[in-house]
């Protein structure tokens, strides 16, 4: 499965994405360093087949499991 990271390299990088999905570049550019695409522009990745909603959700509760991961590892 891809990140969301991954997901928006696949579509020819955040300059492209922000084209396709009428977002900043800016943006995507933070988007794609935080391995994080905000919920409410999934709906626009799918409708423009970037990406399916499974595949969106499941990057990002693997990226909140890995965060959780860390956090408990760094408490204890």
């Amino acid at each position: 499965m891809r990140t969301h990271q991954q997901i928006i390299i696949d579509a020819n990088g955040p300059a492209a994405v922000a084209r396709i999905i009428g977002a900043a570049s800016g943006t995507v550019k933070q988007w794609r360093r935080t391995d994080s695409i905000p919920a409410p522009y999934w709906q626009a990745f799918a409708h423009h087949e970037l990406a399916t909603l499974n595949e969106l959700a499941a990057a990002a509760a693997r990226r909140l499991t890995a965060n959780d991961d860390t956090q408990s590892s760094e408490a204890a």
